[in-house]
């Protein structure tokens, strides 16, 4: 008897707690896409927010027009390979012309960190299209890697994983 009281009161809870819950439309708050002026205030364009990069020389050229020259195009394997030797070359001080290959291929990585996972980040676990790119510049070499958009990456190396090997790729 007892227990079956107990269950009853569970169960008259549970529909206090269901009548309460509102799933109706009208409560929903749509926001305009625009900003919308309050009494006193400019309808002016709202400040650029705050990033991290620097900003473009070129206020019409974005960071991803330095590395991406065919303007929105994924990057093929040569044009990857120009623009990881263009950084490399930022990076290191070192005259691009003096930065060689050491490998360039397309390859497949094994998720969306495109092997160069950073810690306590979490990526899609899914097969990525993608180029490694490793350059040496005097005695060092530096690995680049990109994904499907072709942007290349540096990645340092104690983050850089290998790509699946071609033996490894699954057969459709």
């Amino acid at each position: 008897m007892r227990s079956t009281l107990q269950i009853l009161l569970v169960a008259g809870a549970l529909l206090v707690l269901a009548a309460c819950q509102n799933d109706s439309a009208e409560d929903t708050i749509e926001v305009p896409d625009e900003p919308v002026a309050s009494a006193g205030e400019s309808a002016e364009a709202p400040e650029e927010p705050a990033t991290d990069e620097p900003a473009p020389a070129d206020p019409s050229q974005s960071p991803e027009d330095d590395m991406n020259a065919s303007n929105g195009n994924p990057l093929d394997l040569a044009e990857a390979i120009k623009a990881a030797r263009s950084d490399l070359a930022e990076r290191s001080g070192v005259a691009p012309d003096a930065i060689t290959i050491a490998q360039a291929r397309k390859v497949t990585w094994r998720s969306g960190a495109l092997g160069c996972p950073e810690e306590g980040a979490m990526y899609t676990q899914a097969l990525v299209e993608g180029f490694y790119i490793r350059l040496k510049a005097g005695e060092r070499e530096y690995a680049y890697h990109a994904g499907r958009d072709g942007q290349p990456f540096h990645c340092p190396q104690a983050r850089s994983q290998p790509p699946l090997d071609d033996d490894e790729k699954p057969t459709s």
